[in-house]
């Protein structure tokens, strides 16, 4: 599992803080995402791959969409449980296995710290199952860019479930870009647009 995340974040290539092309949002209605309505900046590319998942003595299927823009990389990766009660725990899990995962990068960029985290409270996505590890988090980490250089980035995350679907959206922007942003935040754009419609 971990080398699964650490590869999609270290897969994009570096990005800039050069102007962009305008977004090109659209609506993403992902597979097997028990009704979850998406709002991407671009394309996602999706992908499913059966994984290793605390509580389960079988594989899940993982899901996963991603894509890439000038502003960084946008992505909601999704499974689908066997009992409510592993819900909860698998929560907590998404936020493990992304400090798990960023302390790998940083280690990869040459640093040996962990990632600098901010808990942003409780989140709300309309119609999710109400759930108090349901939660948004921001961290500060390093990861090489495409000549193998540090970079820093700034990574904001929800972890939310509806049913026995647990999802984490997330964005991985690099720092120069987050603080070269007008006040429209596009990472709020992109958590704003997730919903299950009634």
């Amino acid at each position: 599992m971990t080398r699964l995340h650490v590869a999609l974040a270290l897969t994009c290539v570096a990005l800039t803080s050069a102007c962009s092309p305008a977004l090109n949002w659209r609506q993403v209605k992902p597979e097997a995402a028990d009704g979850l309505v998406a709002l991407f900046p671009c394309k996602p590319d999706a992908h499913v791959r059966e994984m290793a998942w605390p509580g389960m003595s079988t594989p899940a299927a993982m899901h996963m969409l991603s894509c890439q823009t000038e502003e960084g990389t946008w992505a909601v990766s999704y499974l689908t449980l066997p009992d409510a009660a592993l819900v909860p725990p698998a929560l907590d899990e998404w936020t493990a296995m992304m400090r798990r995962n960023l302390g790998a990068a940083n280690q990869m960029a040459g640093q040996s710290g962990a990632p600098v985290e901010k808990d942003l409270g409780a989140i709300q996505v309309p119609r999710m199952t109400p759930m108090p590890q349901a939660h948004g988090w921001q961290f500060q980490a390093q990861r090489p860019d495409g000549l193998g250089r540090p970079m820093d980035m700034d990574i904001r995350t929800w972890h939310f479930s509806h049913g026995m679907t647990v999802f984490q959206a997330s964005v991985w922007r690099p720092a120069v870009v987050v603080k070269g942003q007008s006040s429209e935040d596009v990472a709020e754009a992109f958590f704003r647009g997730l919903q299950f419609p009634g």
